[in-house]
C-alpha cells in the first residue's frame, strides 16, 4: 500500500503542477477535471491512510504524510498566482513601503493621477493594471505590510521575485500549522491520519501556496494559539492570537469564546494583552488618517463586495422581488451584526467549554462568519480545513472539493457568476452538513 500511496502522490504532483503552471483562472473546465482528479486521488490517499492507524507501522506513514504535504505545497511555491491576482496590491504597497511612503494614506487611482511621481516609487502602469480595488485603500493589517516590505526590499524590481519571498513565508507558515497539527492531535489522544485533511487537501495547497493568501499566516498563528493556551498559559496564547489578527483582521471575533473557558478576568487580560500587541504592530504605521481610510475599506467589503455567497444571496433575491433593487447597502451591517450575535450565542450556548476544545469553537463561529457573509472565496475556507482536526465534522471538506464550482465566474472578463452552480454547490454542501448533525458519516470509511 505504501507504494500505492506513492504513486498517488505523483500523480497528485503532476495534476497540481499542470492546475499551477498551465491553467489560466478563464479555462474552467480544463480547471475542474484538474481539481476532480486532485479530489479523487485526495480520497484515495485518505483511504489508505485511514487504514494505517493503530498499525505497527503508522508511525512511518505519518513522517512520510508530513513531508509529502511540505513538498506538494513545495511545488506550489514557484508558480506565479494564476487564480488570483491580489498578489498584485501586495506588490504595490510592497514598494510603497520600501520607499518609506505609508500605503494606508492613498488609493491607486490617487496615485496615477501623479503618474511622474508614482513612476518615481516603481508604481508602473503594469503593475496598476493588474489591481482589483484600484478605487480603495489597502486593507491589509500590519504583519502582512512587513512581510510585503521585505519581500520588496529583497526583490525590488522583480514581481516574481516579490512574490516569491512572499511565499516563503507562507511556506513556513504552513510548515509550522502540519507541525502544530501533529502535536494537537496527538495531545488529543486522536488518529494522527487526520492531518492528511489539511496536509493533503488540494484546494488549501492551491489557494495558500500557489495563490499566495495569507490565510496560510492567520491559520498558523491561530494553532499556536490553542497549542499555547493548553500548554504555557493565555499571555503567551495571546501574542499568537495577535500574529493572526496581525496578518487577517477576523480572529478577534473569537475573542468571546475564550470567557467560560478562562473566566472573565483571564480573557479581559489575553484580549487586553492581544489588542494591545496589535495596536503595538500598527504604531509604525501610524497616521491620523489610518483609522478612517481602513474603517471605510471594511466599510465597503461589507457594503459592496459579493460573490459566492449562501443566505446572502438568498436575501438579495428576496430584496429585488420586494424593492427591485440590491439591498446590500442595508443588510450589509446587518449581517455583520448577526455575525457578531451568532458567535456571542454561540459563546453563551456551549456545554462545558473547555481550553482543549477552543478549536472547536473556532470552527463554528467561521462557519457563522462565512454563512453570513456576501464574499465567500474559496480560500476563506482553509481555515475551516485546518481548524476541524478535533471534531467528527468533515463538511469543511467536502465544501473544498465544491468550491472550484465558483471559478466559472472568471471563464469570460465580464465576471459573470452562475448561480445555478452556487445553488447545487450550497445545497450539496447544506446536505452533508445536515447528515453530519444527524449522526451520518458521509464517505466515513474514505475519511480520517
Amino acid at each position: 500500500m505504501r507504494m500505492l500511496f506513492r504513486i498517488s502522490l505523483l500523480l497528485s504532483a503532476a495534476l497540481l503542477a499542470w492546475l499551477l503552471y498551465g491553467t489560466p483562472r478563464s479555462q474552467f473546465g480544463q480547471l475542474l477535471l484538474l481539481f476532480a482528479g486532485l479530489f479523487a486521488l485526495y480520497g484515495f490517499q485518505l483511504g489508505l491512510l485511514r487504514r494505517q492507524d493503530g498499525t505497527a507501522g503508522a508511525g512511518a506513514w505519518i513522517r512520510e504524510l508530513w513531508w509529502s504535504g511540505a513538498a506538494l505545497r513545495l511545488l506550489a511555491c514557484f508558480a506565479l498566482p494564476a487564480l488570483s491576482d491580489d498578489y498584485f496590491r501586495f506588490v504595490w504597497d510592497g514598494r510603497l513601503l520600501a520607499h518609506g511612503v505609508n500605503p494606508f494614506l492613498r488609493t491607486p487611482e490617487q496615485w496615477m493621477q501623479s503618474p511622474a511621481e508614482a513612476a518615481a516609487l516603481g508604481l508602473d502602469a503594469a503593475l496598476y493594471a493588474g489591481l482589483n480595488s484600484k478605487a480603495y485603500f489597502t486593507i491589509y493589517p500590519p504583519l502582512l505590510q512587513g512581510i510585503f516590505y521585505l519581500a520588496v526590499r529583497l526583490a525590488p524590481d522583480s514581481v516574481y521575485g516579490a512574490v516569491l519571498g512572499m511565499k516563503a513565508c507562507i511556506l513556513a507558515a504552513e510548515l509550522c500549522s502540519l507541525w502544530l497539527l501533529l502535536r494537537l492531535l496527538r495531545r488529543a489522544g486522536l488518529p494522527e491520519s487526520r492531518l492528511g485533511l489539511y496536509a493533503l487537501n488540494p484546494l488549501v495547497i492551491a489557494e495558500l501556496c500557489g495563490s499566495l493568501h495569507f490565510e496560510a499566516l492567520m491559520i498558523a498563528c491561530l494553532l499556536a494559539a490553542v497549542w499555547l493556551l493548553e500548554r504555557r498559559g493565555w499571555a503567551a496564547s495571546a501574542a499568537a492570537l495577535a500574529g493572526a489578527m496581525a496578518a487577517k483582521l477576523l480572529p478577534l471575533m473569537v475573542l468571546p469564546l475564550l470567557i467560560r473557558r478562562i473566566g472573565w478576568r483571564k480573557a479581559f487580560g489575553y484580549g487586553a494583552a492581544a489588542g494591545g500587541l496589535l495596536l503595538l504592530m500598527f504604531l509604525p504605521l501610524y497616521d491620523p488618517q489610518l483609522l478612517r481610510h481602513l474603517s471605510e475599506s471594511v466599510g465597503l467589503y461589507f457594503r459592496k463586495f459579493e460573490f459566492n455567497a449562501s443566505l446572502y444571496y438568498l436575501i438579495r433575491w428576496a430584496g429585488y422581488e420586494i424593492r427591485g433593487y440590491n439591498v446590500i447597502q442595508i443588510v450589509g451591517k446587518y449581517l455583520a451584526a448577526a455575525t457578531a450575535l451568532g458567535i456571542l450565542l454561540l459563546a453563551a450556548l456551549e456545554r462545558k467549554p473547555q481550553a482543549a476544545d477552543w478549536a472547536r469553537a473556532m470552527l463554528w463561529a467561521f462557519l457563522i462568519y462565512l454563512s453570513l457573509s456576501a464574499i465567500v472565496h474559496p480560500w476563506y475556507v482553509t481555515t475551516l480545513a485546518a481548524l476541524s482536526y478535533g471534531t467528527r465534522y468533515r463538511f469543511a471538506v467536502w465544501w473544498t472539493a465544491l468550491l472550484p464550482l465558483s471559478y466559472a465566474a472568471y471563464q469570460t472578463a465580464a465576471y459573470q457568476e452562475p448561480l445555478g452552480l452556487t445553488a447545487l454547490a450550497y445545497g450539496l454542501l447544506a446536505g452533508w452538513l445536515l447528515a453530519e448533525w444527524a449522526g451520518l458519516r458521509p464517505l466515513g470509511r474514505w475519511l480520517p
